[in-house]
Parts: structure tokens; C-alpha cells; sequence
């Protein structure tokens, strides 16, 4: 009985064992979603357990392998093979900068001036060198202009004691002999005027005689040293202030300058806003916005050098009779030789004419139209001229028929003609005379003027009841 038990227990045993080994088995082939939702072992071996409702398995993406790419490295080159190719393409490119920058100064550098080349003086204080430099850009390409500079940056009209302009002029015209001597003074004469011991504070009564005497002297000077006078305007500075003096000192510059029989630049509004208020930027030569004035408000940037000279220039060039103006205006016929004229008979053979007036043909070159008839013979004795008929006598050109001012095209004298059979034109869509009366006589009306009269006169008066 004992063995019978133990075989029994051994054989559950060993059955035990052998589920576990095929379940493990299962376990590890099976998906991981499925193995999760396999029952325990108790309850497989003896049908025990919890009756749980099973859920599907859920397929779960698996996440796709890197595709490992195999780097292949490059040889490294030794050092000398290395700064070789570095030194090669820097030659190159620094080869490619200086022809680049050849090609450019080589467009850009001024050309000789011709042994004609007239000088134009410049002279004044710091801001006449800005100008100089400005004007040596500007006609730096131009073989009959030369810009000679002769400026003291700390110069003006009120400290004649440092350096006196008036009395100077003369000698410098002398030496440099300019056809046009260029003027530009004021940004340093913002103070008094020291005579004799005595203080004239600027803009006073006694300084602004004193400064016109001075003003006037130095365009007398270069007047008389046979040159011509371009005198230039003060710029707006960027202290209230002190524009306020360059407007009042421009006052003066202008009166000198034209007293003197020469001209005066107006420069003030190339260097404003709309408002007329200093602005230190503002559009350059391209039309572009750029930086005019430097930090301080009183200098001026290259920018600025060359818009001023762009004012500049021009009067100079006109004064010069250099302008394009002046060589169009000195161009006479006798720059054409007589076979670049056209003959007469090739504007006899034209296939188009003037146009010609309807009340006068001969007036402007012509006595009739393209395919008219020939114009009637005037009788000897009378005046060929239409236009003396139509304004002395007061007579009317005849119109010419099939032309447009002939307005009488049907051919009738009267406005309605009693006739319309022989009038093919007017009979097509009008009424005669005739059919007029017709129809007033079938409606009862007067037949005849007379009758028509008699009946307006047998009715009563307005005023009668």
C-alpha cells in the first residue's frame, strides 16, 4: 500500500517536472506580450486559478536597426605638402585681390591735365579743404580743369591778425594765376572782433559793419586780380546756435559776392532735412542714404565732400564756359559742311508735307492739298496774300470742295430743298417740303404762312380776359 502511494507521488512528481520544462520552453519562444499573459504553474497543473477573461495579444513595433555607415579616413597629408596647398591658394587669391585693385585704380586715377587747363583757386578755412578735396574727385577726370587748394583750416575774416585774406589774396592770385578763385569761409569767425584794444561782440551792430568791410575787401581783391568769383555758402552745423550765425553770416556772403559782379553757391538746403534743420545724414551722390557729417556736426565725411563739390562744379564749370550748355550754345551752322545739308531736290521728292492750315495754305510753305487741284490764278491787280484778304478785308478763303471745311457737301442752297427725288443722299432718310405741308394739312393746320398769321392773329391778347 506504502508502494502504491509512493509510485503514485513519484509519478506526479516527475509529470510536474516535465509541464514546467515544456511551459519554460513555451515561455521562451513566445513574444514578450504573449509571455505576460500566460497563467501561473499552480494553476496549469491542478485546473485551479481565477477564470480571467483574456485580452489579445498587442503587437508591438519593434524599433528598425541604425544602418552602421563604415568612415573612411582620408590619408593625412604630412605638413609640408599641407602648407604648400595653403600657400598656393593664398597666392591665388591675393593675386585675384591685386588685379581686382589694380583694375580699379587704374579706372579711377585722374588723368593728365592738359597744357589749356584753367586753375580754380580755392581758398578759405577748414571746410574750403574739405571742398578742395571734393573738387579734385569731381573733376579729376576732366583734362581742362585743375584744382589748386591754398586754405588755412584756422583762418576766417575776424582774426586777421593769424591770417589776413584780404590783404593776401593778391599774392596768392599771382602766383597760382586761377581763371576762378572759389571762397569758403565762417566756421571760424563765431566770435568778436578785437581793433585797437576795443571788443566787438559778434553780431552786433559795430561787428557786422567791421565784417561786411572785410567781406566786401576780399571779392574786391580777387575781382581785381582778373578772376572770377565763386563765393560758397556756410554749411548748417549740428548747435542751434551756431547755424544761426552761418544764416546770418550767408547774409553777408551773398550781398559781398554779387556787389563784386560774381556768384554766390547756396548750399544750405543739400545739407537739411524737409524742415530745413541740420541733418547729419541725408542722400549722397548715388541717391542713396549716407553718413554726410561726422560725429562733431561740423565736419564733413568723404560723403560730404562729395556732395558738396557736386554744387560746387557746376557754377564752376559755367563760369569756366565749360558747361554742357555752353558748348551746345557755341555751335554754329558752320560746323556742318554743305553736303551734310540736304539738297532741294530730295526734299522736293518727299512723300510727306507740312501740315497746312484750312484758312490759309500759304502760310506755312504750301498752296494745296495731297491730290488736289491746282489753286486758282489770282487776277493782276489784286493781293496774292490770303492772309490779307481774310484779316483787311475781312474776307473768307473759298472752300475748297471734297475738303473738310466745305460745309455745304449736298450741294443745296437752302436749308430744305422742296425737292428730294434728284438728292439721292437726302431722299434716303429725310422728308421734303412738300411732305411736311401734306402732313400739316391733314391735321388741320394752317396750309400757308399767311394762314397760319391770320389765325395767330385772331386769338386774344394776353392782357384782354
Amino acid at each position: 500500500m506504502a508502494d502504491t502511494t509512493n509510485a503514485r507521488t513519484t509519478r506526479a512528481l516527475l509529470s510536474a517536472i516535465l509541464a514546467c520544462a515544456l511551459l519554460g520552453a513555451q515561455v521562451v519562444h513566445a513574444p514578450p506580450a504573449e509571455a505576460q499573459e500566460r497563467r501561473g504553474l499552480l494553476d496549469m497543473l491542478f485546473g485551479g486559478g481565477r477564470s480571467e477573461t483574456r485580452q489579445p495579444p498587442q503587437r508591438v513595433e519593434q524599433p528598425q536597426p541604425r544602418r552602421q555607415v563604415k568612415k573612411v579616413r582620408k590619408p593625412r597629408k604630412d605638413a609640408a605638402t599641407a602648407s604648400r596647398s595653403r600657400g598656393s591658394k593664398g597666392t591665388a587669391r591675393t593675386a585675384a585681390a591685386g588685379a581686382g585693385a589694380a583694375t580699379a585704380a587704374a579706372a579711377a586715377a585722374p588723368v593728365e591735365k592738359s597744357e589749356t587747363a584753367r586753375t580754380v583757386l580755392v581758398v578759405g578755412d577748414f571746410m574750403a579743404g574739405s571742398l578742395a578735396k571734393g573738387l579734385e574727385e569731381a573733376v579729376s577726370q576732366n583734362r581742362e580743369i585743375r584744382v589748386v587748394s591754398k586754405v588755412d583750416g584756422s583762418s576766417g575774416l575776424v582774426r586777421d591778425d593769424h591770417f589776413d585774406w584780404p590783404a593776401t589774396i593778391g599774392k596768392t592770385i599771382a602766383e597760382t594765376k586761377p581763371a576762378v578763385v572759389v571762397v569758403m569761409l565762417g566756421a571760424n569767425d563765431r566770435q568778436a572782433i578785437r581793433d585797437a584794444g576795443s571788443s566787438l561782440a559778434l553780431r552786433t551792430a559795430e561787428w557786422s559793419a567791421r565784417y561786411t568791410a572785410r567781406t566786401e575787401a576780399l571779392a574786391a581783391a580777387v575781382r581785381a586780380g582778373g578772376a572770377s568769383l565763386v563765393w560758397v555758402g556756410a554749411l548748417p552745423f549740428g548747435i542751434d546756435r551756431a547755424s544761426e550765425d552761418m544764416v546770418y553770416f550767408n547774409d553777408l556772403y551773398r550781398t559781398a559776392a554779387l556787389k563784386a559782379g560774381g556768384e554766390y553757391v547756396d548750399v544750405w538746403g543739400g545739407f537739411t532735412d524737409a524742415n530745413g534743420a541740420f541733418a547729419a545724414s541725408g542722400p549722397d551722390m548715388a541717391g542713396q542714404t549716407a553718413r554726410l557729417r561726422n560725429s562733431d556736426g561740423v565736419t564733413l565725411t568723404g560723403a560730404g565732400q562729395d556732395k558738396l563739390a557736386y554744387f560746387v562744379e557746376k557754377p564752376v564749370t559755367r563760369v569756366l564756359g565749360l558747361s554742357v550748355d555752353d558748348l551746345v550754345a557755341s555751335l554754329g551752322a558752320q560746323q556742318l559742311s554743305a553736303s551734310d545739308l540736304p539738297s532741294v531736290g530730295d526734299l522736293a521728292s518727299t512723300t510727306s508735307t507740312p501740315p497746312v492750315s484750312f484758312s490759309d495754305p500759304s502760310l506755312d510753305g504750301g498752296d494745296r492739298l495731297l491730290g488736289g487741284a491746282p489753286a486758282r490764278a489770282l487776277q493782276a491787280g489784286t493781293d496774292a496774300s490770303p492772309r490779307a484778304r481774310l484779316v483787311v478785308a475781312g474776307a473768307a478763303h473759298d472752300p475748297t470742295e471734297g475738303r473738310a471745311d466745305q460745309f455745304n457737301w449736298t450741294g443745296r442752297g437752302a436749308a430744305v430743298s422742296p425737292t428730294t427725288r434728284d438728292n439721292a443722299i437726302v431722299f434716303r432718310g429725310s422728308t421734303s417740303l412738300e411732305e411736311l405741308r401734306r402732313q400739316a394739312k391733314d391735321a388741320g393746320a394752317p396750309e400757308t404762312a399767311g394762314a397760319a398769321d391770320a389765325a395767330a392773329r385772331s386769338l386774344p391778347a394776353p392782357n384782354q380776359p
